[in-house]
């Protein structure tokens, strides 16, 4: 069954990232970015790449980056997601930080809601050594709420265990994607969240059609803000919402878990 979302819920909130820092760890990420496309190149050329070659200065400038949308989530989206920042509020809340890199976002939650324990995942366990260091010389109470395990999201098996979930489903392939899903929404407690953090739709067939191919060869998938948001309900989550970044940009869809006091 799909949804209808309205203008008014796609255009309400508009997340936005103002702070200083953060503005300079994205041009960072734009120029780290230049590095993945020569190993993009590479991998045309036969050789190898993807993100386990890159250096830790790349994975570091792109996981900086995030702390940003961390923050945009906490202050801009919860508040819009109706019971989400009282269950945070509460003591033993947990939210769950997929691919969660060197857990710039999840610290970034964590210091957010001083009463969530934040879990963050990732396949790469050197991009979770880079974690421990950042979060060791942090060396802050909401460094010591961030867990970190070395898991595959296709493998998340917790049920009823999360208050919010995070997913930047872009980096997924569609394949993972799809088996993620089910298991990311019988993860969520009842009257729980999950923001999922996608492409924009495309309104031209031929951007479209580009847009995806570039998403499925750079490992992703082509799951855009309209194709999620049917896929959302499709598991069985209610109370659809869409949250715009900036024009252009990443759009945040969050999804709610019916049940308990929802």
């Amino acid at each position: 069954m799909g949804v209808q979302v309205t203008h008014d819920e796609r255009a309400a909130v508009r997340v936005k990232y103002p702070d200083g820092a953060t503005n300079r760890s994205a041009a960072q990420a734009r120029l780290s970015s230049l590095h993945q496309a020569v190993a993009a190149a590479a991998r045309d050329q036969g050789q190898t790449g993807g993100w386990a070659d890159q250096d830790d200065e790349v994975l570091r400038n792109q996981g900086r980056a995030s702390a940003g949308t961390g923050r945009a989530i906490a202050g801009k989206v919860v508040p819009a997601l109706p019971g989400l920042t009282d269950r945070l509020d509460a003591q033993g809340s947990r939210i769950l930080d997929v691919g969660t890199g060197i857990a710039a976002l999840a610290l970034a939650l964590a210091e957010a809601f001083p009463r969530a324990e934040v879990v963050g995942i990732d396949v790469m366990e050197r991009v979770l050594g880079l974690a421990r260091e950042d979060l060791a010389e942090a060396g802050t109470e909401a460094s010591g709420r961030v867990t970190l395990r070395h898991a595959d999201v296709v493998d998340v098996a917790e049920q009823a265990a999360y208050d919010l979930v995070w997913l930047p489903a872009p980096f997924l392939a569609e394949a993972a994607l799809t088996q993620a899903m089910p298991r990311l929404a019988e993860a969520l407690k009842p009257g729980a969240w999950v923001v999922v953090g996608t492409n924009p739709a495309a309104t031209a067939p031929l951007r479209r059609a580009v847009a995806d191919w570039h998403a499925v060869r750079n490992g992703g998938n082509a799951y855009d803000a309209d194709r999620m948001t049917k896929t959302l309900t499709a598991y069985g989550l209610r109370n659809v919402r869409q949250f715009p970044t900036v024009p252009g940009g990443p759009v945040l869809v969050a999804a709610q878990r019916i049940g308990g006091d929802s």
